[in-house]
């Protein structure tokens, strides 16, 4: 509660209240804060945080530094960034992440592999943690053999299971161009998530020409629908918008379908009566 009341007071009072107020108990209320600032880019308000982390002995915790890390880069202050991560014990594995990821996600994607070269020259080996980050910024670089090689490594530790890394495999491959390989990884995919599904769809557009149509999709809709998965069926008839792709009566009818075999008969009426106002 506290950490949403504080997101909606203006960033100047924000920074005046904290540097103020005594030490907060509350375990969440510092990174929630932090993140909300990263989120929001207000690098003032962040550094006055910092400040008051420092004066109150908790920036150097590791979960206070990891998020301030992170809302450096989003703020473009690498260098910053950087010198916190420095501060941090080598010891800990978890300022890597930290950085690397944080880079990956704000496109500073030649500053992650850089790290990325340094933590494995430390003798540190990459994780499911780490890799999704990594093979993002490979599929930004068109750095395929990097991309490649950490394929090598998800195997030898059978990540290829995480989510979260196999959605990563997919986008990577998409970009590349490497769409087969792309849709091999897909498909070995046990839960597919709308990320996953996503990239697959851009890797056939941007490489391959092929531009899924409304028969291809009403097809990959109803096939989850009868399986019973009417999450990954309204994940898709929602994707399959975003793509330009007007849903027709199939489309609408096998996501209502989907909700009424599962018992979610008010979604279903939703949706019901969404189509009607479509005209169909």
């Amino acid at each position: 509660m506290r950490s949403s009341k504080v997101r909606a007071l203006p960033s100047a009072q924000q920074s005046n209240r904290i540097i103020h107020r005594p030490f907060q108990s509350s375990p969440g209320f510092y990174p929630n804060l932090i993140e909300t600032y990263a989120r929001d880019r207000q690098l003032h308000s962040g550094r006055a945080l910092h400040a008051h982390l420092i004066t109150n002995g908790l920036a150097g915790l590791t979960r206070f530094a990891s998020k301030l890390i992170a809302l450096y880069v989003s703020c473009g202050q690498i260098v910053h960034a950087r010198k916190l991560f420095d501060k941090i014990p080598q010891t800990n594995i978890r300022r890597w992440f930290a950085l690397i990821g944080a880079c990956a996600r704000c496109g500073f994607y030649q500053q992650a592999m850089c790290l990325f070269c340094e933590m494995q020259r430390e003798g540190l080996s990459p994780n499911k943690i780490v890799i999704p980050s990594v093979l993002k910024a490979c599929g930004h670089l068109s750095d395929v053999k990097t991309g490649e090689k950490l394929h090598a490594v998800v195997l030898r530790f059978s990540f290829e299971f995480d989510a979260f890394v196999s959605s990563a495999l997919v986008d990577m491959y998409s970009k590349n161009g490497s769409v087969e390989k792309a849709h091999r990884m897909f498909y070995m995919i046990a839960e597919k998530d709308l990320v996953a599904m996503n990239a697959m769809v851009s890797g056939f557009a941007q490489h391959e020409g092929i531009k899924p149509n409304l028969i291809t999709w009403n097809s990959l809709v109803t096939g989850f629908s009868q399986k019973g998965d009417e999450a990954m069926a309204s994940n898709l008839f929602t994707l399959m918008r975003y793509n330009g792709i007007e849903p027709d009566v199939v489309s609408w009818t096998s996501v209502i379908s989907g909700f009424v075999q599962n018992f979610q008969n008010d979604k279903a009426f939703r949706t019901f009566k969404q189509m009607l106002g479509h005209g169909l």
